[in-house]
């Protein structure tokens, strides 16, 4: 792990001054052409199977292709469909809420009269509230991470395509910028040591994913959850799992920090299509 760690150091000092001060088109455009650099064989839409899609990952990927014959998630899929098409008490359902709501392959959305961020997340609770229903408190996982599927499934094959066009915009992507690279914890980590300049390595028997691609297949069923009896994930508790692993700070799904970090990789993923939910180790 030490090893990795110099190596992610060393290989992290041209990149990450490169983009230090670039413009979200100049930073896609680097960070993209890394990666089509480093996997030369791995088309910009196939990042949407995150680390299924890496050379690395070849000898599973076999296995991997024979497990979505059959997914493991189709039973949570179906489940949230329900809850999405069950009427409030009031008679309404989300989908009168969701007739009004942006595409999900643009989200997050910059709000300029609130200078906050809308995400699918936030949008859902606030249908509930709004028809008097209680929001739903775990904003990471179970009922959450299924509704925000039922409505990011139907934009499946969508290609990402986040607006940062507003200067209040770019702002938030700057702190999710910074937050990408930016070391943390007891570790000394940042996003970018293992997503970026160590992709493709392995770890304790795993391969580190691609940071391109990230937010293309959230929420998703991963395997070590699906141990702990709680397979589903959004964005926000991978985000979550990713601090604890470097010993640093926890932060609460939805806060400004995980908001602006997701915000930051969907602008990075530009032109790579949805795929949710997906299968992750």
């Amino acid at each position: 792990m030490q090893k990795l760690l110099i190596a992610a150091i060393a290989a992290g000092l041209s990149f990450g001054s490169l983009a230090a001060n670039a413009t979200p088109q100049e930073d896609i455009e680097a960070f993209q052409g890394y990666f089509k650099k480093r996997f030369p064989e791995v088309a910009l839409e196939a990042y949407n199977d995150g680390v299924n899609a890496l050379p690395q990952y070849a000898e599973r990927r076999e296995n991997w292709l024979l497990l979505m014959e059959f997914p493991p998630y189709e039973e949570h899929v179906e489940k949230g469909r329900e809850e999405w098409a069950t009427p409030f008490a009031n008679g309404k359902t989300f989908d009168d809420c969701a007739k009004d709501w942006p595409p999900a392959n643009v989200y997050p959305v910059y709000v300029p009269e609130a200078d906050d961020l809308r995400t699918i997340v936030g949008d859902i609770n606030k249908c509930l509230t709004a028809n008097g229903e209680a929001p739903i408190k775990n904003l990471k996982r179970g009922k959450m991470a299924r509704l925000v599927i039922a409505y990011k499934e139907r934009f499946n094959g969508e290609k990402i395509n986040v607006d940062v066009s507003h200067p209040g915009a770019v702002k938030w992507y700057e702190k999710g910028k910074e937050f990408y690279w930016t070391k943390r914890g007891q570790l000394n980590f940042s996003c970018a040591d293992c997503h970026v300049h160590s992709a493709g390595q392995s770890v304790r028997g795993d391969v580190l994913s691609a940071g391109l691609g990230h937010t293309s297949g959230f929420p998703v069923y991963r395997t070590k959850w699906a141990l702990r009896g709680k397979p589903l994930g959004t964005i926000h508790r991978r985000y979550d799992g990713c601090n604890r692993q470097v010993r640093a700070w926890n932060l609460p799904a939805q806060s400004p920090e995980y908001k602006a970090l997701e915000l930051y990789e969907a602008v990075m993923n530009t032109g790579i299509p949805l795929k949710v939910p997906s299968q992750r180790q």
